[in-house]
């Protein structure tokens, strides 16, 4: 029987050198609301952040995940986001964010930023029109609005239900339902829509021009026009998920 061969260390390094630099990484991930706070309010910002990059250094990290650090209710932790090109103000300044970002990539430390493209908060400037606008106006069609069903709209338009539990559509006050995959203070965005597509875009140009790089929670767009029990369900890395057997749910389109 012979021995399996094994790569030569020049092969190694050589692949190592070749590879994306994330496929070798470590990466931290930084709650920024209480990682470290530089000013005694009792909440975390982003200058704690910066105050603790030789800390980080001494770690032997290469890159720091920093979750949401937007203007938010936090209804979701920060993932309720009110500007996806803002710092909040409680945290700090975009000033700051450069100062981390700058001081963090002179110690060879990379900075994620987290960016949510599923959804806005309810208090985003566009849903705020959206709530303002008649049904099937331009505004609405940046989210998922749908009518109800039933004889008087008072029935959600599908029996999906939310990722935290309850319902996934909440109804405003002109009978419409809107839909929203995780907290109604989440509303979901419209990916058919191309002028979604295009904020997206602005959003990442905007964090492409600071000295960090991006990050991103996905979630597949999914018709709410399909039949109950096909809701749309994250996709793990690398898989698709299968359908329950015997559950008596529809089964999930294939995207």
């Amino acid at each position: 029987m012979t021995a399996p061969s094994t790569l030569s260390s020049s092969t190694t390094e050589s692949a190592v050198q070749t590879s994306p630099w994330w496929l070798q990484a470590s990466v931290y991930q930084i709650y920024p609301r209480s990682f470290a706070d530089s000013t005694g309010s009792g909440l975390g910002d982003l200058n704690g952040v910066r105050s603790r990059l030789d800390y980080l250094q001494s770690l032997g990290i290469d890159a720091i995940w920093l979750s949401p650090f937007y203007p938010s209710q936090l209804a979701d932790g920060g993932y309720d986001v009110d500007d996806p090109r803002a710092v909040d103000p409680r945290l700090g300044t975009m000033e700051d964010f450069d100062r981390l970002a700058a001081e963090a990539h002179d110690r060879g430390i990379r900075v994620i930023v987290d960016i949510v493209p599923n959804h806005s908060s309810n208090r985003h400037r566009w849903f705020l029109e959206a709530l303002a606008s008649a049904p099937g106006s331009a505004a609405r069609n940046r989210y998922i609005f749908r009518d109800g069903r039933g004889e008087g709209g008072e029935l959600p338009p599908t029996n999906w239900m939310a990722s935290f539990g309850g319902p996934a559509w909440t109804r405003v006050d002109d009978g419409q339902w809107y839909l929203h995959m995780f907290t109604p203070q989440q509303p979901d965005l419209n990916w058919d829509n191309p002028e979604v597509h295009e904020d997206y875009l602005k959003t990442l140009r905007f964090w492409m021009a600071r000295p960090a790089r991006k990050s991103a929670r996905l979630l597949l767009p999914q018709d709410p026009a399909v039949l109950d029990g096909a809701r749309r369900r994250r996709i793990p890395r690398g898989r698709r998920p299968r359908p329950r057997q015997g559950s008596g749910q529809a089964r999930p389109r294939r995207l």
